[in-house]
């Protein structure tokens, strides 16, 4: 999602939002704290073996919240144009890391805000020409 919204709202596009989907919740992780949790298991073979272990974060927010950190951090309001609910989409995922806290120590760090910002000067340098 957050790559078509900085991609929209920086060429001034409309972003497609699904009727309803800015009330979904979800928990939306940074890249690097899902890096940091699959680092986290270098050394501890023994530990893991044979264990399913969820990288996340338990932070809930809406997809409302995440629209709206994009146009904070690229100081602008992302046209909207919502389209049909599709059929199956959940209202509410949310990671449990309890085992990923218990075995890896793992604890996600980063904000919404402060991911929105990593991801919005990576797409910069990488895709954006002013």
């Amino acid at each position: 999602m957050y790559t078509k919204l900085i991609d929209l709202g920086l060429k001034g596009e409309a972003f497609p939002l699904f009727e309803g989907s800015d009330k979904h919740l979800r928990s939306f992780t940074y890249v690097g704290d899902i890096v940091d949790g699959i680092v986290s298991v270098i050394g501890k073979d023994i530990i893991i073996d044979g264990e399913i272990i969820n990288l996340g974060t338990e932070v809930e927010q809406t997809t409302q919240e995440g629209i709206e950190a994009v146009e904070k951090v690229l100081g602008i309001t992302i046209k909207i144009n919502i389209i049909p609910k599709r059929a199956g989409d959940q209202s509410r995922t949310k990671a449990n890391i309890d085992k990923a806290r218990l075995l890896l120590d793992y604890n996600p760090q980063t904000t919404l805000l402060e991911s929105v910002k990593h991801q919005v000067n990576w797409y910069k340098e990488n895709f954006y020409s002013f």
